[in-house]
Formats: structure tokens, C-alpha cells, sequence
């Protein structure tokens, strides 16, 4: 980069101090990460907008920790510092008139013309916005990877459901009433109280079709998504819906958070499985080719670890697409051009997606005389 540049991008970008970073810990914005030096003072050049500053401990082994970090998001020519240690209002300002003095402390923000990954963050930040940040995030948009989310409420909710289940058999294997009791006791209990959680759009992907539904509604909407989608973008945006699918696969991604995994698999879900909706333009301009669009450029930019360790677990994600592509299919195939951009993309993971004729050959053969049949009575 030449001088000349990198004057303008100091001068137009903004500058992040960390006061008292300790030598050799890890610390990271965005997707790019290193380990301090002793000289280490925060970041400069750093394009306005959103941004997600990072940092871990190093072991020993350089192995890093818990991660913890903070969205935040820049204006032009923004000096914020962020301390580990108690600072006053009149020492922050002082860093701020006299950012220049620690030029040779700021790493510059990556952002040359054979760096991809900046581009790459704008790709995956383009529909979260500060108030969508605000409504979701912890305070301050801190969170770490031990922050919780309604979901862990729901799994613990069903561990408990289990265990008083169980109760009869356990009683007759010599487990007391007491015993049982404080089993369920023992079990750690979510606090709903507490502000380092998550707020999602809460997304209920089973129970997803009307009140006081007809066994035919029951048997529709069960499978397919379309009633909870529509009933989801009575309060939501599709903008507000886009920005919770970028952000939780960030929250996952580069917050080691695992309550953004499940977020962006109930979006997935929600809107690759919903068959009905594929017959209005409406809906499939605004949300579902948005989302398999943002879908494809979170694939893009993830580890073949990550993907193999994450994405592929349960194999959730691969039958997701294969009834989106069975949707499509039976809805006439307007949207094989996307499908086809998607195959390109999942050929960097050696992932191979059936076409919608022998997905449909499958379905009937599986259903064939055991298919449900809904009774009058």
C-alpha cells in the first residue's frame, strides 16, 4: 500500500485502543486473528460499519480459551477505546486528541486490494444493522462463548420432561421419590434474568402450524414451514429475518457460541422448508432466494473443519437442501437457477445434491402404501 493510501485510510477509517492488552493473548476483528506483542495498542484503518472485536487466552500450548468480544459498529474517523483495566473519562479523551502518538502500536485493518476477507465481512454483515445488534446481543453487544439464549431453556426443559418420565421405571429399579427429586434438582436451571443472553426472534420449527388446526392442517404444515414462515413475518421483517440468519451464523463462526448454530438452522429450516409459499413471488424475491443466497456466501468463507465439524453434524443441513430442491421441483423449477449456483458452491465440500426427479422417485417409493391418510370422523 502505498503512502498516499494509507494516509487516506488513517485518516477516513477509524482506530480501536485497547489500553493494558497483555503479550500473547489472542485478539482478532472480524475473521482475521493474532497473537499480541508487547507493543500491541488496538487497530486503525478500520472501515466504517460493523465489526466484531475478538480475543481469547493463549495456553501454554498456544491453545486459545474461551472466546469473548463485542460487535460494534464504527462511524468514520471513530477513535473508541475499550480497557481491561478501570479508566477514566479525562484519560480517554486525552487518547483521543493524541491518537497519532500511537500510530506505531495500531495494526492496520486488512483491507488491500489482494485481502479478500473484508470483502468477504461486508458479504456477511450486509443485512445486520446497529438496531438489529441492540435487539439481540448482551449489553453493549459483548457476549462470550458462554452466553445463553432461550434454547438452552428449551433443552433443559426436556431433560426434565424426560426424567420425570422416567420416574416410574426408576422407582422400580430402587430409585426413591427423593432420589428423583434431587436428580431434578441437581440439573442446572437457565436464569431468565440474566443479561448475557441472546434475544432470537423465537422460532417454535415444531410446532408449526396454526391453532386449533384441522387434521389436514396438521398434516400439511407439520412438514412444511409456510404457515410459521408467514406467521413470523407478521411481526418480523424480511430484513430482520436476513440479519438474524447472518448474524447467528457469525455468532457460531467467529464467536464460538453454539447458541448461533441452532438460530441459523431454525431459520434454514424455517425457510427452506416451507413448500407453499414457493407459489408466492412475493415472499420467494423478498426471503427464500435472499436467504439461499446469504446461505451460499457463509459456505464460501467456512473451514472444511468447520463445515465437517459444524454444518455437517446430524446431517441436518444436507436434508434441508434436499427438500428444498424436492419443494422446488414440484413447484415447477422457477428457481433452478439458484439451485444451480448452489451445487457449484457445494462442490467445495465434495457434497453432492440429488436432482429434484430422483428425490421425487424417493419420496414415492418410500411413502408408496404407507402413506398418511387423513380420516373423517
Amino acid at each position: 500500500m502505498d503512502q498516499t493510501t494509507a494516509q487516506a485510510l488513517f485518516e477516513s477509517g477509524a482506530c480501536l485502543v485497547i489500553l493494558d492488552t497483555p503479550t500473547g493473548i489472542e485478539f482478532g476483528i472480524d475473521l482475521d486473528t493474532w497473537e499480541t506483542g508487547p507493543l500491541f495498542k488496538g487497530l486503525k484503518m478500520i472501515p466504517p460499519g460493523i465489526h466484531y472485536i475478538h480475543y481469547s487466552a493463549l495456553n501454554g500450548e498456544k491453545q486459545p480459551g474461551m472466546r469473548s468480544g463485542f460487535f460494534h459498529n464504527f462511524s468514520p474517523r471513530e477513535a473508541k477505546t475499550e480497557d481491561l483495566v478501570v479508566v477514566n473519562e479525562e484519560d480517554t479523551e486525552r487518547i483521543r486528541q493524541n491518537i497519532r502518538d500511537l500510530d506505531k502500536g495500531l495494526g492496520a485493518y486488512q483491507t488491500g486490494e489482494n485481502n479478500q476477507t473484508y470483502t468477504q465481512w461486508q458479504q456477511l454483515t450486509c443485512k445486520i444493522t446497529p438496531k438489529l445488534l441492540h435487539e439481540v446481543l448482551p449489553p453493549h453487544g459483548c457476549f462470550s462463548s458462554a452466553t445463553g439464549s432461550a434454547y438452552e431453556d428449551e433443552e433443559m426443559a426436556a431433560v426434565l420432561k424426560k426424567l420425570k418420565q422416567q420416574a416410574p421405571a426408576m422407582a422400580e429399579q430402587g430409585v426413591s421419590a427423593a432420589d428423583l427429586q434431587s436428580i431434578i434438582d441437581a440439573e442446572p436451571t437457565a436464569d431468565c434474568a440474566s443479561t448475557d443472553r441472546f434475544n432470537f426472534t423465537p422460532i417454535n420449527i415444531r410446532h408449526s402450524f396454526p391453532p386449533h388446526a384441522t387434521p389436514d392442517e396438521l398434516r400439511r404444515f407439520s412438514k412444511d414451514k409456510s404457515w410459521l414462515l408467514r406467521s413470523i413475518l407478521q411481526s418480523r421483517t424480511c430484513e430482520d429475518i436476513l440479519g438474524e440468519f447472518q448474524l447467528a451464523f457469525l455468532v457460531i463462526l467467529v464467536g464460538q457460541n453454539f447458541c448461533g448454530i441452532e438460530h441459523w438452522k431454525r431459520i434454514l429450516h424455517l425457510v427452506l422448508g416451507s413448500a407453499e409459499v414457493l407459489g408466492d413471488a412475493r415472499v420467494v424475491e423478498t426471503v427464500v432466494v435472499p436467504v439461499l443466497r446469504c446461505f451460499m456466501s457463509q459456505l464460501r468463507v467456512c473451514p472444511h473443519e468447520f463445515v465437517a465439524s459444524v454444518l455437517e453434524q446430524d446431517n441436518f443441513v444436507a436434508e434441508i437442501l434436499q427438500e428444498f430442491v424436492l419443494n422446488v421441483y414440484e413447484s415447477g423449477g422457477g428457481l433452478d437457477p439458484e439451485i444451480a449456483r448452489l451445487r457449484a458452491v457445494l462442490k467445495m465440500f465434495d457434497w453432492v445434491l440429488p436432482e429434484g426427479q430422483q428425490l421425487q422417485t424417493k419420496a414415492d417409493e418410500e411413502e408408496g402404501e404407507y402413506a398418511p391418510q387423513v380420516v373423517d370422523l
